[in-house]
């Protein structure tokens, strides 16, 4: 009985929406406490997300175009607390975006981002009870649990985006050699995750 608990959980932040991407979560219980999280965030569905490749206005201001994916994981622990759940973890993120400025006009250009991302992932889970289904005969008196829960927390860190741009059309520009830097900003995000452990 020791090791009955549950050793998979499904969730997804749909908070993701109205901020920098839905993200996808599917987590590996190791044991009761500690949890390996995979993760996938889609930044091109985020509200917000034009609005940390904004340009210069001369430049074009906010992509006009926008496609990425951001893949992540880490350990994460849960802390006990009556039937509910604190928890902390440490995740990483590789995030590869690219946005496309100024579409259809002779200066038109693209950025091509990398992204390194280091947060810290803390909030509470609120588990919303336990369904048991007794099986059909005695001999099968195993359940089949189903637990709801709904996670409230925050993603907090720093984001190192490794970046190449240049124009799509060469008379734009006498030099056509692409430019590159890497910029260093904070990242966060709140977290409002529906999900199941199985």
């Amino acid at each position: 009985m020791a090791a009955d608990f549950p050793k998979w959980g499904l969730h997804s932040n749909l908070l993701g929406f109205a901020q920098f991407g839905p993200v996808v979560s599917l987590e590996y219980n190791f044991t009761r406490h500690i949890t390996l999280n995979a993760h996938a965030r889609f930044p091109s569905v985020g509200a917000l997300t034009k609005m940390i490749y904004e340009a210069d206005i001369d430049r074009g201001g906010r992509p006009d175009k926008f496609s990425g994916i951001a893949f992540g994981g880490g350990p994460v622990y849960f802390f006990n607390v009556k039937k509910d759940k604190a928890y902390a973890g440490i995740l990483f993120e590789y995030e590869m975006a690219d946005a496309l400025y100024m579409e259809d006009y002779v200066n038109e250009w693209t950025q091509d981002n990398k992204k390194m991302i280091l947060m810290l992932n803390s909030g509470y889970r609120f588990m919303f009870g336990q369904k048991l289904i007794p099986g059909p005969h005695r001999q099968f008196d195993k359940f089949i649990r189903e637990r709801l829960f709904v996670n409230t927390g925050i993603y907090l860190g720093a984001e190192r985006n490794q970046y190449v741009w240049k124009y799509n059309d060469p008379e734009a520009d006498p030099d056509p050699t692409p430019r590159e830097g890497t910029k260093i900003r904070p990242f966060g995000m709140l977290e409002v995750s529906v999900g199941l452990e199985f």
